[in-house]
């Protein structure tokens, strides 16, 4: 791997885009004297000299001892010791793997990283659908399972929840103070990577984005600072961190705006697939009036059991509904025939185990995701490709998913500076497509992942002769080929790539943490197929 960084006896010297004056890192930084100040005795651990003359491999051993030397062994295990949800992940094999549980710890983690120039990934869920998301062959996966603070300020208007929280953690802490958060809609997925992608909501058509109601966030920079972002301080680095994932710092804590939150109702309804056009009416008609009544979240799916078809509505209003007299925005999904309805007064907590039940871990997965101008027509003709091509392929489960970007919930983007993704009122209404896939043997990988690709090609290019096609990729959602980044447009790639540069001028970001969506656009190292 071709690094922008130098290392001569610890001290890092490189030529970077911007002046020293705009630059976060001094240009003359020393990696070990940052380290020492961390409480690292540098001195104790010998293979750290004369590192310019060690080879790649040797970079890891050193890394990983060292981290045995100063963390013990409790937290640093040679291998893979971490838990990920898709199987192609979980066969990725790292040197060690760190399992750090205080943010001075992250910080010696990322010095350690640069100054023998071993690689690493970093997990919060791990929730992620192709190889190199976040576990890495050869370097340091740094399991951030142990962040696992739950703590809400004495105002209660803010709740501290660390990356190493499942969403259900977090909606359970808050649900005794009728409390809660924008978050995930799956139980078991992580609080790290669904926010700093963008993270649909439940509560996105009132709220927008779960990163749109951070009020902070605690980050590691590439420099090993510790800074809190916010819109008063970073105000730069606090919007790059709404929705440009893991180019910018290492976040340890999330300090999100709560929201009071009485009993709400929801759940799923199973569909005979011959609804399938009142279905797509209905989700159309409901994005198209949310600006009416932003309290409804819904998601209309389709998918094949064997010769079996299904589809699915995941209705959630946020408030307590009776279903004799439902609000006006449900009326139409409700009056479509279902075969079974799983509706209740409920609460988040209790509404999102049944999303993580339905996509378990254990599989071979993948996930692609791609967005579109609101078209009816377009969504049936994704839903009829979608029933000729699932059929004959050797899955356990194919899926799709339509979910809403409405304007009210763009608008709501829009808040506290905006957000990185490049999703505007003007431009919408938008939906969004999940193709989720899970089989069994590696030997099907390459048809697996060939056919999600080409299903999205395929999807963009009949929304390209209807006129309503749209770059942006819902991160959380995408596979490893997706271009995620660019998607967002040319002015708030160029505005990623300027604060990348400031912060990290060294770039580790992008070239020791080599996996997820880079900047670069280029595919995360091992995700091909």
């Amino acid at each position: 791997m071709k690094l922008i960084a130098a290392i001569a006896c610890g001290t890092v010297a490189a030529t970077v885009r911007v002046s020293a004056r705009n630059t976060f890192e001094a240009p003359n930084f020393n990696v070990t004297e940052a380290l020492i100040q961390n409480g690292v005795n540098v001195s104790a651990i010998p293979e750290l000299a004369g590192l310019a003359m060690r080879s790649s491999p040797s970079a890891c051993s050193i890394a990983c001892g060292s981290l045995e030397v100063v963390f013990g062994k409790e937290k640093t295990v040679r291998g893979q010791n971490a838990a990920y949800w898709s199987n192609q992940q979980a066969v990725v094999v790292p040197y060690c793997t760190f399992t750090p549980n205080t943010t001075l710890e992250v910080s010696s983690l990322v010095l350690i990283s640069r100054l023998t120039q071993c690689p690493f990934a970093v997990k919060s869920g791990g929730h992620a659908a192709f190889p190199g998301a976040s576990s890495i062959h050869g370097g340091i996966t740094v399991d951030l399972k142990d962040f696992t603070v739950r703590k809400l300020s004495a105002d209660q208007k803010t709740v501290a929840i660390g990356p190493g929280n499942r969403w259900v953690d977090a909606y359970r802490y808050l649900t005794p103070y009728n409390l809660t958060i924008v978050g995930g809609r799956a139980a078991r997925v992580g609080v790290g990577g669904l926010t700093l992608g963008g993270g649909i909501s439940d509560l996105t058509n009132e709220y927008g984005l779960a990163c749109d109601n951070v009020a902070s966030y605690e980050v590691v920079t590439a420099s090993g600072v510790i800074v809190n972002a916010s819109p008063s301080r970073y105000p730069d680095l606090y919007w790059a961190l709404r929705g440009g994932g893991n180019n910018f710092g290492i976040v340890t804590t999330f300090h999100f705006k709560t929201i009071v939150q009485p009993p709400m109702w929801g759940g799923m309804r199973i569909h005979d697939p011959s609804t399938t056009p009142a279905l797509i009416t209905a989700f159309e008609n409901a994005i198209n009036n949310a600006e009416a009544d932003t309290k409804l979240a819904h998601v209309v799916s389709f998918t094949t059991y064997d010769t079996y078809q299904l589809a699915f509505t995941e209705l959630e209003y946020l408030l307590p509904v009776d279903l004799s007299h439902p609000p006006e925005i449900a009326r139409e999904y409700l009056s479509i025939p279902f075969m079974q309805d799983k509706t209740s007064n409920s609460t988040l907590e209790d509404l999102t185990p049944h999303r993580s039940d339905d996509m378990p871990s254990g599989f071979r997965t993948s996930m692609c995701s791609a967005s579109f101008k609101v078209s009816a027509e377009l969504i049936q003709k994704m839903t009829d490709r979608f029933f000729e091509v699932a059929p004959g392929l050797p899955a356990v489960s194919v899926n799709i998913a339509f979910q809403a970007f409405s304007k009210p919930a763009l608008q709501a983007m829009q808040k506290k500076g905006g957000n990185a993704l490049g999703l505007y009122p003007e431009n919408g209404p938008f939906f969004h497509v999940l193709v989720y896939m899970a089989w069994n043997e590696s030997s099907d990988d390459t048809t697996m992942m060939k056919a999600a690709q080409s299903y999205i090609e395929t999807s963009k290019g009949m929304a390209r002769e209807l006129g309503v096609d749209n770059e942006y990729y819902y991160m959380p959602y995408s596979s490893g080929h997706e271009p995620v980044v660019s998607g967002y447009g040319k002015e708030n790639m160029a505005r990623l790539r300027a604060i990348s540069h400031r912060y990290d001028p060294m770039q580790v970001f992008q070239n020791l943490q080599p996996g997820y969506f880079k900047l670069d656009g280029k595919a995360p190292l091992g995700a091909s197929l």
